[in-house]
């Protein structure tokens, strides 16, 4: 009897080990997942108070239990502040816990005995036995309302949040303190009253000259100085005669300058492209509109780029005090603009002029007191059978190599265009029916003398507007038919 008493009590002292050794893994697998520690509009405690707060995950497949643990933001005190050993704080598993870090206790079980620095500290979540530690997390000093914690697709790196996710899975995180700083400034929308800030506190410099830099304004003058140093667009001043005063890092990698010294040394009135903006009658006007457009050039330090810029000439006592000048980098939208503007008006396959622009074209022409115009209407033989039998790649190839040929036998001023899967149309201003027969002739020979590719031919239409009364639309309707009289006869 005494025997299976002990054996009793042995066996429950094992159950109760295993019981705490599982408790210590689960708790391990308990992190830090985001910190803020300058809550001014992300969300609010129950006292609607905006108070910082730490966020703790499970990421483990079980239920935790954090009563009794600790958190502590010194790492010389990991008991600082205490989950209640008598009460459950319990994280189902990929759950959520906020924790409010406001040094008020008196508002609720969760909310800690210290405050967070957003200077930035060492975050330790502590086991019950106020030395082992769970989970540590030091962070950064940290802007308003950014957060900072895991990326969720890989714990060990560490993201800064400029859409906090408090009670929610981490959103997309950046890792640099600098892009972190540019994205809040763009979220915030803050670029026009940047400019215009800018743009303010260029009149408190000119009062600092206009009294004599007196001690009030020397702040303001150096809260421009850093404005300007870091404005997330490229800043240029100079005086009236083109001398560069100064730049920002922006300006200066825009411009492809190794420094901003290599840019100070140029006058405006130098650069030939700048000449087309800084001239005669730039500098004789009255200096009331803000000047803005794009330019396209390349920089001394060949650096082909396509600004668009605003130029303003502050004034003091009725005298020039300096021009600033902004710009932009907008290359990649200009490329984006030609290529868009390229192909909406030409056969991608093909790289001649599509039926969009062929009919504008048509329509255009049809007002122009110049005659004769010649329409000639081409059209692919066979080219169902060779796209049934040998695939539409093929087929793709033949027509290439048509509209090479058509191509090759008309002036840069024609409009050679595909206007169908296997038809061509060529408008060919101030040129006669004889000179469009001609060409025509010329295209189908050469389509038989090309040896690439077997059995390659191409009926043509033909037909010219030679007089005012005449519509090219019923001129095109006219050669389309003598496109398929072509066709019926071979």
């Amino acid at each position: 009897m005494k025997l299976n008493k002990r054996f009793i009590f042995l066996f429950l002292l094992l159950i109760i080990f295993i019981v705490s050794i599982n408790t210590a893994v689960l708790a391990e697998k308990i992190i830090i997942n985001e910190i803020m520690a300058s809550n001014q509009a992300t969300i609010q405690d129950s006292d609607s108070d905006f108070e910082d707060w730490i966020e703790l995950k499970n990421i483990s497949d079980q239920p935790v239990n954090l009563s009794g643990y600790y958190l502590s933001d010194k790492t010389d005190n990991l008991n600082r502040w205490q989950f209640n050993p008598n009460q459950d704080f319990i994280i189902e598993p990929g759950g959520l816990l906020l924790i409010w870090t406001d040094d008020e206790t008196d508002e609720g079980q969760l909310h800690t005995n210290f405050k967070l620095s957003n200077n930035g500290e060492t975050i330790s979540l502590v086991a019950t036995d106020g030395t082992e530690i769970i989970d540590q997390l030091q962070y950064p000093q940290l802007m308003t309302d950014i957060s900072y914690g895991r990326n969720i697709n890989n714990q060990s790196q560490l993201l800064y949040f400029v859409f906090p996710t408090p009670e929610q899975e981490n959103s997309f995180g950046i890792s640099s303190y600098y892009w972190t700083e540019k994205a809040k400034f763009l979220i915030d929308n803050k670029f026009i009253s940047a400019f215009f800030f800018v743009f303010l506190l260029s009149i408190l410099i000119l009062l600092v000259s206009y009294y004599k830099l007196s001690k009030k304004l020397k702040t303001s003058k150096s809260k421009y100085e850093k404005l300007f140093k870091n404005s997330p667009v490229g800043l240029l001043t100079c005086d009236i005669k083109g001398n560069i005063i100064d730049v920002n890092q922006d300006m200066v990698e825009l411009l492809g300058a190794p420094n901003k010294e290599e840019v100070k040394k140029f006058n405006l009135n130098n650069i030939n492209k700048v000449k087309e903006i800084w001239n005669d009658e730039f500098l004789a006007s009255d200096y009331q509109e803000v000047l803005e457009g794009e330019i396209n050039y390349t920089t001394h330090w060949n650096k082909d780029v396509y600004l668009k810029y605003k130029v303003e000439i502050i004034l003091a006592a009725g005298a020039v005090s300096e021009v600033i000048i902004a710009a932009n980098d907008i290359s990649k939208e200009k490329e984006i603009e030609i290529e868009l503007k390229y192909l909406s008006f030409h056969d991608e396959l093909t790289g001649l002029y599509n039926r969009r622009y062929f009919e504008k074209e048509l329509e255009r022409l049809n007002q122009s007191r110049n005659i004769p115009i010649s329409i000639i209407i081409g059209d692919l033989d066979d080219l169902k059978y060779i796209n049934d039998n040998f695939g539409h790649k093929i087929g793709d190839k033949y027509i290439i190599k048509a509209a090479e040929i058509i191509k090759n036998n008309f002036r840069d001023e024609d409009i050679v265009a595909r206007i169908g899967g296997d038809e061509f149309a060529i408008l060919l201003p101030e040129t006669p029916k004889e000179i469009a027969a001609e060409i025509s002739e010329r295209i189908k020979e050469k389509a038989r003398e090309q040896k690439e590719y077997k059995n390659l031919g191409i009926s043509i239409g033909f037909a010219a507007k030679e007089n005012h009364s005449d519509n090219l639309e019923e001129v095109f309707i006219k050669a389309d038919k003598e496109l398929y009289k072509d066709k019926e006869n071979k």
